[in-house]
């Protein structure tokens, strides 16, 4: 069964990443009065091959992909543009149509300070449901092909881990081990924030100083690093790489060690509301479909503040309602039967228990006005006695003659009791 599953969930992960290849030509669109050559890029796995411009010099070309009709089942729809060319020498831009980017470039030809990141991207994160539109201009040649993905396997994860850590903010909040990790996290990622940090406090200097600077290029060499993570990764710098997390991360795990987790519960509440907002704010970054994820979070926040005894009784009505038992009658025989056998297990646990060294048994004898009948009781004999049973029988019969004598006074007319009161009178009256 397990290998059965493991099958079919292959099979729709081959089947998700299934590309049928379309080399896409250079089509004529007007916008805004003007003409443009542009790759229509429609269908997953559309290709289009550029080849080296003739005299070697730069060259735009546009590349246009036409969002689909929003749809519930569409909600972790991702799509990208790949370029893959040999060298990171050319420029993109990126509007959503032709105008818009021809606009771009037109801009960074005409401003002598119109600049670009220094790092490059070979894939363009796209909205499936918009229209947008990229320009490369570079002299080499170079592919770019579109790929679309129904199920985004990382946007799914974020969206039921956030879920999931919204619920848990309070108690993440108040764990110890939570603290260190993501003390540790941080220091790690923001070692250079932190070091500057440390010497603006030290130094006392203003944030309108030289140590502006100071942030601007550690936050410059977070983000270069951040992008170039992957060649840090090979053989060449991976030591460095382990080197740098495990003394990062021993530094961090000191300092925490040494001033103590967050106590204070005020705070506590900060944090979680903090983890709270965030979990939603990445619960309606997860999804394309921005309708949707805004309002599957807009419903779980109203679902946290909802009181938790509102919750409960609405809770229990609806088992209630929805799942109501069935209730089964017992007749005069069968309440008999299991009577008498829920009194004979009773009674044989309490003997039981006190046949145990847990109850104390000489001291328990002490307490009662017959021990005898307590010994005999636990070593099997009734725990009632035939005169008991005499005595009980013959009140049982004196009240049910009771009864019958009510019934027929009730039963008797106005009348009836009318004449009884007289001859009552009467007889008073003579004596």
């Amino acid at each position: 069964m397990k290998l059965l599953i493991i099958n079919v969930l292959l099979e729709l992960a081959l089947l998700n990443n299934l590309v049928s290849c379309t080399i896409v030509k250079q089509t004529t669109v007007t916008e805004a009065k003007s003409d443009y050559l542009v790759y229509k890029m429609r269908n997953k796995g559309d290709v289009a091959n550029i080849k080296t411009t003739e005299g070697g010099y730069e060259d735009i070309n546009f590349f246009c992909y036409d969002g689909v009709e929003p749809h519930i089942f569409k909600f972790w729809s991702s799509a990208y543009l790949h370029l893959d060319m040999e060298r990171q020498d050319y420029q993109v831009y990126i509007g959503p149509n032709v105008t818009a980017v021809n606009s771009l470039y037109q801009q960074s030809e005409s401003s002598w300070w119109y600049t670009q990141l220094p790092w490059r991207s070979t894939q363009f994160k796209i909205d499936p449901f918009q229209d947008t539109c990229i320009g490369v201009k570079t002299a080499q040649s170079y592919s770019i092909e579109l790929n679309i993905k129904n199920v985004n396997y990382i946007m799914v994860v974020l969206t039921v881990g956030a879920i999931l850590v919204f619920f848990w903010a309070p108690k993440l909040c108040r764990n110890h081990l939570i603290h260190y990790t993501t003390g540790i996290g941080f220091g790690i990622l923001l070692s250079l924030l932190i070091l500057t940090y440390l010497v603006q406090q030290r130094l006392r200097a203003k944030w309108i100083s030289w140590i502006g600077i100071f942030y601007s290029l550690s936050a410059y060499f977070m983000t270069v690093t951040w992008y170039n993570f992957k060649e840090y990764l090979t053989a060449q710098y991976f030591h460095w790489v382990v080197g740098y997390v495990v003394g990062a991360g021993l530094l961090s795990a000191g300092f925490i060690y040494r001033f103590g987790t967050i106590s204070d519960p005020r705070t506590m509440d900060i944090i979680q509301w903090v983890i709270q907002f965030v979990s939603l704010v990445t619960i309606v970054l997860s999804s394309y479909y921005q309708v949707a994820s805004l309002s599957l979070a807009l419903a779980i926040f109203l679902w946290a503040s909802i009181p938790g005894t509102i919750k409960s009784r609405v809770r229990t009505q609806f088992k209630k309602t929805i799942f109501r038992p069935k209730v089964k009658l017992l007749t005069e025989e069968q309440y008999q039967a299991q009577r008498n056998e829920e009194t004979r297990k009773a009674l044989e646990e309490l003997r039981n228990y006190c046949r145990s060294p847990d109850s104390k048994p000489w001291l328990t004898v002490t307490k009662l006005a017959s021990p005898t009948r307590f010994a005999e009781f636990v070593e099997g004999s009734p725990h009632i006695t035939e005169r008991e049973v005499i005595d009980y029988s013959h009140w049982d019969s004196m009240e049910t003659d009771d009864e019958d004598r009510s019934d027929v006074t009730d039963d008797d007319g106005p009348e009836t009791s009318a004449n009884r009161s007289l001859d009552s009178q009467s007889d008073n009256l003579i004596s």
